[in-house]
């Protein structure tokens, strides 16, 4: 039975509706752009698309010790991909923000199976869509505020394990 190892989140801006979860020692963007793919996998990335690209989203990022339990209905989508993690550390790459760092330390460098899936992009597009009417002003507290509440809704979940 597989068991979980660590576990970590942060919060992710998807310049241009992408992002991407990238070996710590790699300087590459391997993976091709996702297009109206869910995801994208090269040899030591991926990326993860979103419907939209102003409002933060959530990534939890897991380690376990063999493939973890099949994931439940709350997930929209997944996709398993094996990468190289030749550093043993994850980091997040966000377009025009730069790199969160060692997000996430793995047991050991090496080849591994990486199961991402997500929730929420429609509801999150969607609703941050309605906040634009015909007087809105996007410089306004109140908008800022309503952006600000729609973060981390939309959810991106990647399990790492050994290949």
């Amino acid at each position: 039975m597989s068991r979980l190892l660590r576990t970590q989140y942060t919060l992710v801006y998807p310049d241009y509706g992408i992002f991407q979860i990238v070996d710590s020692g790699s300087e590459d963007r391997d993976a091709p752009l996702p297009g109206k793919q869910d995801f994208s996998a090269g040899e030591r990335s991926v990326f993860l698309h979103s419907f939209q690209n102003n409002v933060l989203v959530r990534l939890d990022l897991e380690s376990w010790t063999g493939e973890p339990p099949t994931l439940g209905g709350e997930w929209e989508g997944s996709d398993t991909a094996t990468i190289t993690l030749s550093s043993g550390a994850v980091d997040i790459a966000e377009l025009t923000l730069g790199r969160q760092e060692a997000v996430l330390r793995l047991p050991a460098p090496g080849r591994y199976q990486v199961r991402v899936a997500h929730r929420n992009r429609r509801l999150v597009s969607k609703a941050y869509q309605a906040l634009f009417g015909e007087d809105t002003d996007i410089h306004s507290a109140e908008f800022a505020a309503a952006t600000r509440d729609l973060e981390g809704l939309e959810q991106y979940l990647a399990q790492f394990w050994a290949a």
